[in-house]
């Protein structure tokens, strides 16, 4: 269930911050509505019944963020996975992974930086390239806290 949330990173200047961690994330362009996302810290709806979210925990052993990302793709259920690879975000390992279900398509980037995992989610009804652009930004616009960089 998706509804209007206020609580959560706080938006100043066009960012959001999350004061417990200490990363940042730069709004989503105009046309995207903050919501609440069961276990995301910050989430939006977007056009075409698109939604993004995130979700940051710091906690349990450290894992390969491939192995965190199939993980996260177990979870999701039933899905064909189309393209999985590795990559960095902030200077860390992470995992991009684009899966078909069978009523969507979803996007996601895990990024591992021990103690800390990000969880960087798209999901859209159908097609994705239409709001791709906009995934790929907001994720790569992260900035972790001082601690958690490189």
């Amino acid at each position: 269930m998706l509804v209007a949330c206020a609580s959560g990173p706080a938006l100043r200047d066009g960012v959001y911050r999350e004061r417990a961690q200490g990363w940042t994330i730069a709004a989503p362009p105009p046309g995207w509505q903050r919501i609440r996302a069961e276990g995301a810290d910050l989430a939006f709806g977007g056009p075409e019944g698109a939604s993004l979210a995130l979700t940051s925990r710091c906690e349990g052993a450290p894992a390969s963020a491939l192995l965190l990302a199939r993980q996260l793709r177990a979870g999701l259920g039933a899905s064909e996975l189309v393209l999985e690879r590795e990559l960095e975000v902030a200077g860390r390992p992470a995992a991009l992974q684009v899966l078909a279900l069978p009523t969507s398509r979803v996007k996601t980037v895990t990024r591992a930086a021990p103690p800390c995992v990000q969880d960087f989610v798209l999901v859209v009804p159908r097609d994705l390239e239409a709001v791709e652009p906009v995934f790929d930004a907001w994720w790569a616009s992260f900035a972790p806290a001082r601690e958690d960089a490189p």
